[in-house]
């Protein structure tokens, strides 16, 4: 379970009851008894996890149940969501204070409707695989403050019409650095297993996207990248053996409340 993707876990959870078009449980089966007809193999892998570590799949129907509550908890920002894809691109210079003063605050509710999911995931996980998802989930109210800073300067960024042409003529390269890293990576790999050869593909693909970035003047944005891998890797061998990227800090005012 505690592999690279670990870190996508809850975007997969979230999905997981909208994808697989299952009941959480039938109403009349017991808990060992779970239709899995159709299901995701990522939905399987956990029931055998719950299963495994708890002795029945009771935990994996909490895990469900939950998972549920957190759809609808996140269905309720549909408009918030909408209404921010609006602002954004409509949003100039002169607009951006009163859109992130607007929208950052909304981020902590947003965030707490994964809190339920994050705690039912408990008894299906190892110890070491669990502090993974929580040092990511827990990573995330930095990552929108440092999204927040200073009325939004470095997404703003992304406003910049020949920043944005520089972006959309480098994205092939960009893709290009994580399909690099995808044939060099062992997704069989224990993510706490990480030795300097595996560490290196992480390094190796900060740089590759730091370079595009780089040459669209858009080098402020790997910043947001760092926040939550510099949070996971600490968890790893990677941090012993790693120089950890410098965020730049921002002195002007700022809407930055998580």
């Amino acid at each position: 379970m505690s592999k690279l993707s670990i870190t996508l876990l809850f975007i997969g959870l979230s999905l997981l009851v909208v994808c697989d078009g299952s009941p959480l449980s039938d109403e009349n089966s017991e808990p060992d008894e779970i239709d899995t007809t159709g299901w995701s193999g990522f939905s399987l892998k956990l029931i055998n996890q719950c299963k495994q570590n708890t002795g029945s799949n009771a935990a994996f129907l909490a895990v469900l149940e939950s998972v549920e509550k957190t759809v609808t908890c996140v269905s309720q920002f549909d408009t918030v969501r909408q209404n921010l894809k609006i602002d954004f691109f409509q949003m100039t210079n002169a607009t951006r204070e009163a859109f992130f003063t607007k929208y950052c605050p909304k981020a902590r509710p947003f965030l707490s409707c994964f809190d339920g999911a994050l705690a039912s995931l408990r008894p299906c996980l190892k110890e070491r695989e669990f502090n993974f998802v929580k040092t990511f989930i827990e990573s995330i109210p930095e990552t929108v403050h440092l999204a927040c800073k200073n009325d939004g300067e470095i997404l703003f960024q992304l406003r910049d019409e020949t920043r944005q042409e520089c972006f959309r003529q480098r994205f092939e390269q960009l893709s290009m650095c994580a399909d690099v890293a995808k044939r060099t990576w062992n997704f069989d790999l224990d993510f706490s297993e990480l030795m300097q050869g595996h560490c290196s593909i992480i390094t190796d693909y900060r740089e590759c996207a730091k370079e595009q970035l780089d040459a669209c003047n858009l080098s402020d944005i790997i910043s947001i990248y760092d926040v939550p891998m510099n949070a996971i890797l600490g968890l790893t061998s990677c941090a012993k053996n790693k120089e950890e990227p410098k965020v730049e800090t921002h002195q002007n005012n700022s809407t930055d409340e998580v």
